[in-house]
């Protein structure tokens, strides 16, 4: 099953599915209802902007991401390239679970609002907010909301730490090559061994940055 991420969803739904966009818009007015009962501005996702999507590289390209951010944030190194086993990845798991241990209503480390937000529910919101927010029952339309802003902040951590130069075309031949590669690119730049990585790490980028350019939420679809 593949996962692909939109950024302009209602302006889509609008074109394609009014009815769809009617749905939307009425759980950004609930949300926005919560996010202003905590300190932050509402959402109102615009109607009319340049929609962008994109594909990322199924759902395990998210995990390999992951799984690479967990370990730069407890070592400061890079891991060997992950694989098939990177959701199970003992050091991802720890950051699981110490961010569960953590005091509620704070910030545990480097990566939040990449690795704990759901790969399959909520949105990232064009605000620049300390923690993944999990609303629970005081706004059930949702599950998680992260920042824009932090994702691609934390983007592009990884991007530096991969040598990876985020103006590179996620379809670059030479991205498409090294992920199908996986761990074997003997290139001049790390971001070589590391394809799924790299391109997870750009598209979650552009994403982000359209969504803050646009004033968009970031879904997952």
């Amino acid at each position: 099953m593949g996962l692909s991420i939109e950024v302009g969803l209602v302006a889509d739904l609008l074109v394609n599915d009014e009815e769809g966009a009617e749905e939307i818009q009425q759980q950004f007015a609930e949300l926005s209802r919560y996010l202003t009962s905590i300190g932050l501005q509402p959402h109102v996702d615009p109607p009319d902007v340049e929609v962008w999507s994109g594909d990322m590289f199924g759902y395990s390209g998210l995990h390999y991401l992951r799984r690479l951010a967990a370990h730069l944030h407890y070592t400061q190194k890079l891991p060997e390239p992950g694989d098939d086993d990177s959701a199970d990845d003992p050091v991802l798991q720890r950051y699981y679970n110490d961010y569960n241990d953590a005091p509620a209503g704070k910030a545990f480390g480097a990566y939040d609002h990449l690795i704990v937000h759901s790969d399959a529910e909520g949105y990232y919101l064009p605000q620049d907010f300390e923690c993944v927010i999990i609303p629970g029952d005081s706004c059930p339309v949702v599950d998680m909301v992260g920042s824009s802003q932090r994702l691609r902040a934390e983007c592009e951590k990884i991007a530096a730490a991969l040598q990876l130069p985020l103006d590179l075309d996620p379809e670059d031949e030479r991205l498409i090559e090294a992920a199908e590669s996986q761990g074997e690119g003997g290139g001049a730049t790390a971001w070589e061994r590391y394809g799924i990585e790299s391109y997870s790490c750009l598209q979650l980028h552009r994403a982000a940055c359209h969504s803050i350019s646009t004033r968009a939420a970031i879904v997952f679809t």
